[in-house]
């Protein structure tokens, strides 16, 4: 089965995932491998890797174990109000994290944005229906344009890098936030990156207020400008 955004390839077998790429994609895979390890050594509830195999032609399968539970996205609605407030819990667990090795500065980010919509690489999937109607380009703008208020704001903590529900794993009985998966984008980074996409994902997956997972988090009021612009610069740097 294809998992994520990534280019690589996912097989379960048992209890133990093979996460699978060509040569061109060993480098992204490696850098998940040692943000898997980083992360299972601070206590954070997640994978650990199992194996690493890697030939110098034909790519690399990185072994982790099974992370138990459901991903967020199966979770029935009765579930939602208990398991937003445990994600938010968990991503305020994971930001107070300190000494990462990895790092995602803004102007990285704001890079490889540039370079997806160079490549007209921006998937529209990704997109509203308000920003399908502008060219990329206009977006990215946009993105450039707010940048220097966020950098003037900027609160960088240890963030997931894609904090979406298939992502954040749940016991279904506690409704307890088992693991974090897909940590390819791990590194450290302005909080309200993981906040906006968590954020809309609850609005639009699960038609949920966000309100008990800001709660939860530890910010009721967080700062919508922010908000907005980690929610149009994210859809831009896949591609």
């Amino acid at each position: 089965m294809d998992v994520g955004e990534s280019d690589a390839t996912v097989y379960r077998l048992g209890d133990v995932f093979a996460k699978s790429c060509g040569a061109s994609g060993v480098a992204d895979l490696a850098a998940e491998r040692d943000r898997v390890a980083w992360l299972a050594g601070t206590g954070m509830p997640g994978a650990v890797v199992v194996d690493w195999l890697e030939s110098s032609s034909d790519g690399a399968c990185l072994l982790t174990s099974a992370v138990p539970g459901v991903p967020g996205d199966a979770l029935p609605p009765s579930a939602h109000g208990a398991a937003m407030r445990s994600f938010g819990s968990a991503l305020r667990d994971l930001h107070a994290l300190t000494d990462c090795p990895f790092e995602r500065p803004l102007a990285a980010v704001i890079a490889s944005a540039a370079d997806v919509v160079r490549r007209d690489a921006v998937n529209p999937d990704f997109l509203t229906d308000e920003w399908r109607l502008l060219q990329p380009s206009e977006l990215l703008s946009r993105v450039v344009a707010e940048s220097p208020y966020v950098e003037s704001v900027l609160e960088p903590v240890v963030c997931h890098g894609d904090a979406c529900l298939p992502n954040i794993f749940f016991d279904p009985r506690t409704l307890e936030v088992t693991g974090l998966i897909d940590l390819g984008r791990l590194g450290v980074a302005d909080r309200y990156s993981d906040l906006a996409l968590a954020v809309i994902q609850l609005h639009d997956e699960w038609s949920a207020d966000p309100a008990p997972f800001l709660d939860a988090y530890g910010l009721p009021e967080p700062d919508s400008r922010r908000l907005e612009f980690f929610r149009l610069l994210d859809p831009l740097t896949w591609g």
